[in-house]
């Protein structure tokens, strides 16, 4: 954490910090000083007893729109105007560790932040916009919550936000926006299953025709024809079966047993997107690297529940595991 911080006349010209009471002036000052690079501060003993600070100076802070209380962890406050406040650059940038904390915050087009994934003008989740770079120079907003939109929807397809048309002539309900996007994205996995399907018959055949001198062609319209059972099964087959062999469904499987015992939670298998995530990192890290870098990741998230630990995990053991290999 950096030992100096930026103060500016526009801070203290502001009227929500004028308006505070003098006490809750010099804690915000103090909160602005001890924030890590990405805004997030732990309530300090320290802090308070120098300014004696009370519950009511946070609350003033909060009601304020200063600070952003965290919902399960009365020590933690994020900074809302972090981003504004302070430009900290590249070089010298040190990521929080609190990431579990990080990962529920997004970026309104202020660059300030908010909890609410839902508000119109929120255009990308705080962990998304600091792994590119933190990037501020931005002239276009519109594509980004668009796109934030149809992340959100797609996650949990909950949302009641009006989604603008592209062309900002009207909007819409997103739920039905949310409807069409799970459709289409079905109907797209779906066809490239058949397709994979189809595929690995069609091979099966040719290998059979050559094989049998020619004799193979005969006996494969003779299965198609009479056994819709046998292609129904080698369809689930190459769904469920074929995209991993054996050993590596084992291997996941096992990552998915330390994964529920790091963060005490019960996430199914059938997970597909931390299905695709072990995947992919088992095949640049042993398995022993990988549920070493679980263990590290809940051992500085603390407590989850079962959506946080998702997105803890899908945004940073990556990162996690590479940083205890370079250790």
């Amino acid at each position: 954490m950096a030992e100096r911080r930026m103060l500016s006349k526009s801070l203290l010209m502001d009227n929500k910090f004028l308006t505070l009471s003098n006490d809750s002036k010099s804690l915000y000052l103090y909160l602005l000083m001890f924030a890590d690079d990405d805004g997030i501060v732990k309530r300090s003993i320290m802090i308070d007893s120098v300014l004696n600070a009370t519950d009511n100076n946070y609350s003033e802070l909060e009601e304020k729109g200063l600070i952003i209380a965290i919902s399960g962890n009365d020590e933690i406050r994020v900074i809302t105007n972090w981003n504004g406040i302070e430009t900290i650059r590249e070089k010298l940038y040190s990521p929080t560790i609190y990431l579990n904390v990080r990962s529920r915050l997004y970026l309104k087009t202020d660059f300030s932040y908010t909890l609410n994934k839902n508000d119109p003008s929120v255009f990308s989740s705080a962990d998304k916009w600091i792994n590119d770079g933190r990037p501020k120079n931005i002239k276009d907003f519109k594509p980004l919550i668009q796109q934030h939109l149809k992340e959100v929807q797609y996650m949990d397809g909950t949302s009641t936000v009006q989604v603008q048309d592209m062309d900002c002539t009207s909007t819409s309900p997103d739920q039905n926006r949310s409807d069409q996007y799970r459709l289409d994205q079905s109907r797209t996995d779906q066809d490239s299953k058949d397709q994979i399907s189809q595929e690995k018959i069609n091979s099966a055949n040719m290998q059979l025709s050559s094989s049998n001198g020619g004799m193979g062609e005969n006996a494969s319209s003779v299965d198609s024809s009479t056994s819709s059972k046998d292609n129904n099964a080698t369809s689930e087959n190459a769904e469920n079966g074929d995209r991993l062999d054996p050993e590596r469904t084992q291997e996941i499987a096992s990552l998915f047993d330390s994964l529920n015992q790091a963060f005490d939670v019960n996430l199914s298998v059938d997970d597909e997107r931390l299905r695709m995530l072990f995947d992919n990192l088992l095949n640049q890290y042993k398995i022993g690297y990988i549920e070493n870098g679980l263990i590290e990741l809940s051992e500085s998230a603390g407590n989850q529940n079962k959506g946080n630990v998702k997105s803890l995990v899908v945004n940073h053991l990556s990162e996690t595991v590479k940083s205890l290999l370079t250790n």
